[in-house]
């Protein structure tokens, strides 16, 4: 006898039946496919009847595909008898893939095997390992966790839109005002509920909001003496900030009810803030400059602190995430990813902004590679897989793009970690990448500098449906 898996199958069923074979191979267990070890010179059936024979065990995977293959049926048949025959606990093990109903298996397995169902979802068969390593008489390993569903949650949505935005400035203070409607959407699409429209003024400019990015991203550098008590006055200003922020765009008359009628629900809450910062066509560079300035002030404002003076409202068994959105003027195409999810990582490290020499704060490398593996793992490589840039250059990203999409399996997420800035008068962001010219030194690399639009065509020439900006300033 061997010690081999005869694995049947129908070969419209390859994808699954390579996930299988790779992942018991993975733990020491040697397989048998007959469209892997079969040459043009085998004689077919001889060399399948001595297999199925001589295996420890029939593993045989069962879709309406492999039912109506006669051949399928003659292995079935074959190692049946073969089960009969033999006194060493030779099995024949059924694992079954969604749409074949249990009664229709009853004439193909008469002694009436326990079957191994695969659920109809994306981690199946990851799912259905255990059983089917316990009908192997295998132990693998435990540590992974089985998947689960997530069911999505209907969203009670409210929407505040904020259109002309522009800069005024009085007794030296300058804020971003603009047109605000609020519009209740149901979870169940059902009749929306919008205000008038009406003017909003920014209750926050610059000081506050540096005090707020120093909070985030430099006070846990230094968290001792005088940035202590400066953080702790930032603290006690937040519920304040958040207070004048929902005064001036929640609490008037105007917008009374579509915020009543989403305050009444129970479920899962969202409130969106979409900003039209496109100037009316021919408006003057200057003032289209000064208006994309504003949309910028708004979608900075810090929204995640809204505050009704008796809490914030993401606080709370019923808190309300806050989403950021812009105006979508163009048809956007469904993207259908198919397994593994495929993520490249770039984790692009400058040392030096310019050629002057100046620094450029120090990330640790091992923070979000750390994270992100973790967060995959458990999955296994055939439900996602992350790819790390070897080389953190703009050009190194385009390459990697090109050739996966060349080799027929394009990347699903992009997701880049490091520094980022952020220019208001222009409008624009950019992502620090290491300067090409650059790429083979250990240290001093300097840093370049890719700006939104030109980051967005390679995106959208390759495809890539979701990018994940974990960069400061990068909102």
């Amino acid at each position: 006898m061997s010690d081999h898996i005869f694995i049947s199958h129908s070969s419209k069923d390859d994808p699954t039946v390579q996930r299988l074979r790779e992942t018991l191979e993975l733990h020491g267990q040697t397989t048998w496919v007959d469209s892997r070890e079969l040459t043009g010179g085998d004689a077919l059936t001889p060399t399948i009847e001595t297999a199925i024979r001589t295996a420890r065990h029939f593993l045989v995977v069962i879709s309406l595909d492999a039912l109506s293959s006669s051949w399928v049926q003659k292995e079935i048949c074959l190692a049946s008898e073969v089960a009969q025959e033999r006194t060493d606990g030779y099995k024949v093990i059924p694992v079954v893939l969604p749409g074949v109903q249990r009664g229709i298996l009853k004439p193909f397995f008469p002694n009436d095997p326990i079957h191994i169902f695969v659920h109809d979802n994306p981690s199946g068969l990851n799912e259905a390992m255990p059983d089917i390593a316990a009908a192997l008489g295998l132990e693998l390993p435990t540590d992974r966790q089985q998947g689960q569903i997530v069911q999505v949650q209907p969203v009670e949505e409210l929407l505040l839109k904020l259109s002309d935005p522009h800069i005024t400035e009085q007794d030296g203070i300058r804020r971003a005002t603009a047109i605000a409607e609020l519009t209740y959407i149901p979870a169940d699409h059902s009749r929306e509920i919008s205000s008038r429209r009406y003017r909003f003024t920014a209750p926050l400019g610059p000081l506050e909001l540096e005090d707020i990015r120093w909070y985030i991203e430099k006070y846990y550098q230094w968290p001792t003496g005088v940035f202590k008590q400066r953080a702790t006055k930032t603290e006690q200003n937040l519920p304040l900030w958040g207070k004048a922020l929902y005064d001036a765009v929640l609490s008037g008359e105007t917008a009374r009810e579509p915020l009543a009628e989403w305050r009444r629900t129970s479920g899962d809450r969202r409130f969106s803030v979409q900003v039209d910062g496109e100037p009316v066509e021919g408006t003057p560079e200057e003032e289209a400059a000064l208006c994309r300035e504003a949309a910028s002030d708004l979608l900075s404002l810090p929204w995640e602190i809204l505050h009704d003076g008796k809490g914030y409202l993401s606080q709370g068994a019923n808190g309300a995430r806050v989403r950021r959105r812009l105006p979508n003027r163009e048809p956007q195409p469904v993207t259908k990813a198919k397994l593994p999810i495929r993520v490249l990582l770039i984790s692009p490290r400058p040392e030096v902004a310019d050629d002057q020499g100046n620094p450029v704060g120090y990330i640790d490398h091992r923070i979000s590679a750390k994270a992100l593996v973790q967060a995959v793992e458990e999955l296994g490589e055939d439900l996602v897989k992350v790819n790390m840039l070897q080389s953190s250059t703009f050009p190194a990203m385009k390459e990697a793009l090109k050739q996966a999409r060349d080799e027929g399996e394009p990347y699903d997420v992009v997701h880049f970690d490091g520094h980022g800035v952020y220019d208001r008068r222009v409008g624009l962001g950019y992502l620090c990448f290491e300067a090409h010219r650059d790429r083979q030194k250990l240290g001093k690399r300097l840093l370049e500098l890719v700006n939104a639009p030109e980051l967005a065509a390679e995106m959208r020439g390759y495809g890539v449906p979701l990018i994940l900006l974990e960069a400061c300033q990068s909102a």
